[in-house]
């Protein structure tokens, strides 16, 4: 049994570019981790950790006093304690602007018009193969996040078990970030993942706290630790031509529209007098 942690950087509407990032642990393994994971925060002075916050020293968080050194210091301390206790990583990201014009808005009923549902799908479809191969289970665990966010993250559920029926539907939960260190660690994983694209894509420079952290992670691609996927405009029209009009698109965009019409008929519940 193994617990794959993801969460997401970029989504936010006025970032370009689009991260869904897990990371899987053993689930035996889970408990040692978190008691590491939160002993040296506690030791460092922080209750979480939340890489953005803590390389711009947000003045509502723990991080307000750091300095640059000691931020650098936890994050890639960290990213050690990441390395010793997980045993898989995955970071999938897209240009969103790409996403927009190569796919067309028929295929949306069954992909979704959502950069990040596009993105935690391709991060769910990679952690089925592994699972396969390892022949084991999997639990996703996903940050508790906001309504819009959490509809997100069940229509890439939702879609992903149309493909791979059994394998998601009841092994997913919702968790609070704040109180779980599999999901801090996916966030770390993800925010290092968005600054390397953005570097790469669009010149933007990488932040000086991000450089090792991508360089540890990038060379741990050839341990087979990670896998890590920037789609670009070719290989995001490659994947359109391959799949738009298939039948399994076809059949994927039929069982949605059955899908909305039965919540559509769904009758609502009566709100209650005062």
């Amino acid at each position: 049994m193994f617990s794959i942690y993801i969460d997401d950087s970029g989504s936010a509407p006025e970032h370009k570019f689009a991260i869904a990032a897990g990371i899987v642990f053993p689930s035996h393994r889970v408990e040692a981790f978190e008691r590491e994971w939160n002993a040296f925060l506690e030791k460092e002075g922080a209750r979480e950790l939340h890489a953005s916050e803590c390389v711009a020293h947000n003045p509502h968080s723990d991080f307000a006093d750091w300095d640059d050194d000691q931020s650098k210091g936890v994050l890639l301390r960290a990213q050690q304690i990441i390395f010793k206790y997980s045993v898989k990583a995955f970071a999938i990201g897209l240009h969103k602007q790409d996403y927009n014009e190569a796919v067309p808005k028929e295929m949306w009923l069954s992909v979704s018009r959502s950069h990040y549902v596009w993105a935690l799908s391709s991060v769910l479809g990679l952690s089925y193969d592994w699972a396969s191969e390892h022949t084991t289970t999997m639990e996703y665990v996903f940050d508790t996040a906001s309504k819009e966010e959490k509809r997100d993250i069940q229509e890439a559920v939702d879609y992903s078990e149309a493909i791979y029926s059994g394998h998601f539907s009841g092994h997913h939960s919702f968790r609070s970030r704040k109180e779980t260190p599999g999901l801090q660690a996916a966030d770390l994983f993800a925010w290092v993942n968005y600054q390397a694209a953005c570097d790469t894509r669009f010149r933007i420079p990488i932040k000086p706290a991000a450089e090792k952290l991508w360089l540890r992670f990038f060379l741990r691609q050839e341990q087979n630790w990670c896998t890590i996927q920037s789609l670009n405009r070719e290989g995001l029209e490659m994947w359109v031509k391959k799949t738009h009009e298939s039948p399994e698109d076809l059949r994927l965009r039929e069982y949605k529209q059955k899908r909305k019409e039965a919540r559509m008929q769904k009758p609502k519940k009566p709100r209650p007098r005062v």
